[in-house]
């Protein structure tokens, strides 16, 4: 693997001059190890990965909370089934369910019908899971699978279900899945906003820091409310190279 550095914005006024990591994936290179080093694929190109503030749950360590199975209830109309990519058969109608989904829940030109093919059919996952009602197809989510882990990511589902929890019981039930399945981690994206703070609810949860994985969840909300890191985190990044501050 190749290790990259590109630079970002600098705010010099303030002494910050950031840089983003990206990792090239050479041949034989462990995706398992890839994912704990804190790095997700891009949709940019197969082998393009990027450092990021990642979340995933430690399925040891998960175990449905009072609000997990009030949506368990809530979403019992919904069937899961995971399917490998070498077996799936694209279809136009799974474009526009996406293009329409991510129009309106988060604004034109956030994903292209195109770019949804591509990832069904080019991109970087391995696996698809099918939502259904009944015999009704109401979602889909796209998944890079590794022998001990999942990674969940594009979520796209019928706006006719926005108001019966779906995007919530599907995230749920792929936990659920990974669980029954003898994983170990479910990665579920990354968390910069409070709008993404909703994946924090299952235990086991966990988030990347830049340099490792942390249970503190308190301490990533502050994270994300802030915008800024917190005291305790900075202490913990100076300490962790010897540095009394």
């Amino acid at each position: 693997m190749k290790i990259l550095f590109s630079e970002c914005k600098a705010d010099y006024s303030n002494y910050k001059f950031p840089y983003q990591v990206h990792l090239l994936k050479e041949e034989g290179d462990d995706i398992e190890k890839i994912y704990n080093m804190g790095f997700l694929p891009s949709r940019v190109r197969l082998d393009l990965f990027y450092l990021a503030r990642g979340l995933r749950v430690d399925i040891d360590k998960f175990e449905e909370s009072s609000e997990n199975r009030r949506i368990s209830k809530k979403t019992e109309y919904m069937g899961i089934d995971v399917v490998s990519l070498d077996d799936f058969v694209y279809e136009y109608t799974i474009g526009k369910m996406g293009k329409d989904f991510y129009d309106k829940r988060f604004g034109k030109k956030v994903m292209s019908a195109n770019k949804i093919k591509w990832l069904f059919t080019k991109g970087f996952p391995t696996h698809a899971a099918i939502y259904k009602d009944g015999d009704r197809i109401i979602g889909y989510c796209l998944l890079l699978k590794g022998e001990n882990f999942i990674h969940y990511a594009y979520p796209f589902y019928d706006l006719d279900y926005f108001d019966r929890n779906a995007g919530m019981g599907m995230m749920l039930k792929i936990i659920q899945w990974s669980k029954e399945n003898g994983l170990n981690y479910t990665y579920l994206g990354t968390c910069y906003s409070e709008k993404s703070l909703y994946k924090t609810q299952f235990k086991g949860c966990e988030y990347f820091t830049g340099w490792n994985w942390s249970s503190d969840i308190d301490d990533l909300k502050d994270l994300v409310r802030s915008k800024l890191k917190s005291k305790k985190l900075t202490e913990d990044i100076y300490k962790n190279f010897g540095i009394s501050i």
